[in-house]
């Protein structure tokens, strides 16, 4: 999903993802925080992939974060797109900032 981005940089550790909630449409969500650990601003991409209690993949989404600057923190919301029920968790499979 973000593996086609050229020049971009693991971020996986600039993220960190919070519990999953499912919303009263029946998709997944969970709470992003991105730290910019850089020198500049950065814009980032990452992927997300809800998984049930087995690691089994359910459904995946990407959340986009523009123009973060150094040394700065900002909040996202991954949205699933699939109807979940049961326990879910999420993990931030890639992350790349640009």
């Amino acid at each position: 999903m973000v593996s086609g981005i050229k020049g971009g940089l693991d971020a996986k550790g600039d993220v960190s993802v919070g519990a999953v909630s499912i919303g009263p449409d029946g998709k997944a969500q969970a709470q992003l925080t991105v730290t910019n650990h850089g020198q500049q601003s950065y814009e980032y991409v990452i992927q997300v992939n809800f998984t049930d209690q087995g690691g089994e993949l359910l459904d995946a989404t990407a959340v986009t974060v523009e123009g973060l600057a150094a040394g700065r923190s900002t909040q996202a919301v991954a949205h699933g797109n699939r109807d979940l029920s049961g326990t879910v968790k999420a993990e931030a499979a890639n992350a790349i900032r640009y």
